[in-house]
């Protein structure tokens, strides 16, 4: 048995399916569903998204979002991402360090933190990715 998926981002929808199982990063922890997963609903902290069916596995990056799970629906609707493939770690080490000197200028901005947390959630999973990619 699997649930269907729809992880939206608001300029395109990221990956529509099916799934055995998915991992999020929710916010209080990480989180993972299977189908007949008893109604949920939740906001999603940066970081990747896991939707494995059958023996493979994808993998979806978030800034973050909303996280709707019913019996047989799981949608996510995120205001940005991308699949993690498409994740650049040189780019992604780049703007850490970008998010890291904002963050140093303006340690009481909300804004600078988020960016800098979405940024450290990108490189992790750059080198996620890339270490995939090597097995």
């Amino acid at each position: 048995m699997a649930v269907r998926v729809r992880i939206l981002a608001s300029d395109q929808p990221l990956l529509e399916g099916e799934a055995d199982f998915l991992t999020f990063r929710g916010a209080d922890g990480d989180l993972g569903v299977l189908p007949q997963h008893a109604p949920l609903l939740t906001w999603l902290k940066p970081g990747e998204v896991m939707v494995r069916q059958g023996e493979g596995e994808r993998y979806v990056f978030l800034e973050g979002g909303f996280l709707e799970v019913l019996p047989n629906l799981v949608t996510v609707v995120a205001e940005r991402g991308l699949l993690s493939t498409a994740i650049g770690l040189e780019a992604a080490e780049e703007d850490l360090r970008g998010s890291q000197e904002r963050a140093t200028r303006d340690p009481e901005s909300p804004a600078a933190a988020h960016l800098l947390e979405v940024a450290q959630a990108r490189v992790a999973a750059a080198q996620l990715q890339r270490r995939r990619e090597r097995d």
